[in-house]
């Protein structure tokens, strides 16, 4: 057997196609590829054309929720994924013959956490489905809330605001159910969010449980955003500024102001859109369809042809939006980012004006 390039490279080539899928966007595959545990059976099987050629087979092991997404059709998502590897493949005399994605097995005991050599932070990505349907539902990004017992009501209603960003917030004292062991929620949690949220009062400091959570967001690398209400951050939050001008009066604000850090700070921020997007499409009032563009719509500086299509499809949908003369006003400047054209108003329709060059598909 010869020595194979394309194994080496295949790490490369997924890293472009998430790029790729993220661009075109392709959700499904692109968390596919992200997410999939990747092994490979090196010459899969042979050729001998042109010298000989091998080829590949590529196994994706993905959680079980990406799995079912798919399953209806994964024979054609295989033969996608490989031709696309094939395109961006130069080794010579190797290829991508055969993409199988797979259901990687969740552990139902707790053999690994009673072994006493376990190391959470490597197997963070093998919570449970269920669970993860259970602790955060069906929300896009999740935002672990860290606070102490005192402001729990308080921290309840911040959820609240953050829920009507459509983003999915972790409230330990409401979200655990009394059935459930609560540390090992907890944890799931933890190594599931996408980012920690850390609000600063006072007595934040003396709580052992406090720290130890801005410690997994740390060790994680997750977006970590401290708000100031009565402490300033400290230790390895001292690194970077404290979210100021906060009070619980209006957690609104705390949860559009989080919004905005973390389209700077998420890696991904196709889930961040679809979370505005939900919003918009979801506006209950004239005025909630406004602050819907201004605060969430607008944080974004680019949007794909299919978002704008998407965002355009709410518009139409929802009378709330639909005659938001407000937040068609603030539309139409950033359709006019988005999609580089001119846009008017017609019977409450929005139009794309049209150039003689414009090859805009809107």
């Amino acid at each position: 057997m010869p020595k194979f390039q394309l194994p080496g490279r295949l790490d490369l080539y997924l890293a472009t196609l998430s790029r790729l899928y993220e661009r075109d966007s392709e959700p499904i595959l692109r968390e596919i590829v992200v997410n999939g545990i990747v092994s490979i059976h090196e010459g899969w099987d042979y050729d001998n054309w042109n010298g000989g050629t091998y080829g590949h087979a590529v196994i994706l092991a993905v959680q079980e929720d990406i799995f079912l997404q798919v399953l209806d059709k994964k024979d054609e998502v295989q033969s996608r994924i490989a031709a696309d590897l094939n395109k961006l493949n130069n080794c010579q005399n190797e290829h991508v013959s055969q993409v199988f994605i797979e259901m990687s097995i969740a552990e139902q005991d707790r053999w690994r956490e009673e072994s006493g050599v376990y190391r959470p932070l490597i197997a963070a990505h093998s919570v449970p489905a269920d669970a993860l349907k259970r602790i955060w539902g069906a929300y896009h990004v999740r935002v672990f809330l860290s606070h102490k017992a005192t402001v729990k009501v308080e921290t309840s209603r911040l959820k609240q605001s953050f829920a009507h960003c459509r983003i999915g917030a972790f409230v330990a004292h409401e979200d655990i159910e009394p059935t459930q062991e609560w540390q090992r929620e907890i944890e799931r949690a933890l190594f599931s969010m996408d980012a920690l949220v850390a609000l600063l009062t006072p007595d934040f400091h003396e709580s052992n449980w406090t720290d130890q959570e801005v410690g997994v967001a740390i060790g994680r690398g997750v977006p970590l955003i401290a708000v100031r209400l009565g402490r300033d951050p400290y230790g390895l939050m001292g690194k970077g500024q404290g979210l100021g001008g906060c009070n619980w009066s209006d957690t609104d604000s705390i949860a559009l102001r989080t919004f905005d850090l973390l389209t700077k700070r998420l890696t991904d921020k196709s889930r961040l859109f679809e979370c505005a997007l939900a919003a918009y499409a979801e506006s209950r009032s004239f005025a909630e369809s406004g602050s819907n563009v201004e605060y969430l719509l607008a944080k974004f500086d680019e949007l794909t042809s299919a978002q704008v299509d998407r965002v355009l499809t709410a518009y139409r949908a929802n009378l709330q939006n639909k005659h938001s003369f407000r937040g068609r006003g603030l539309l139409l400047p950033l359709l006019k980012q988005w999609t580089r054209n001119e846009w008017s108003v017609k019977d409450n329709e929005l139009v794309l004006k049209q150039s003689e060059n414009s090859e805009n598909p809107f």
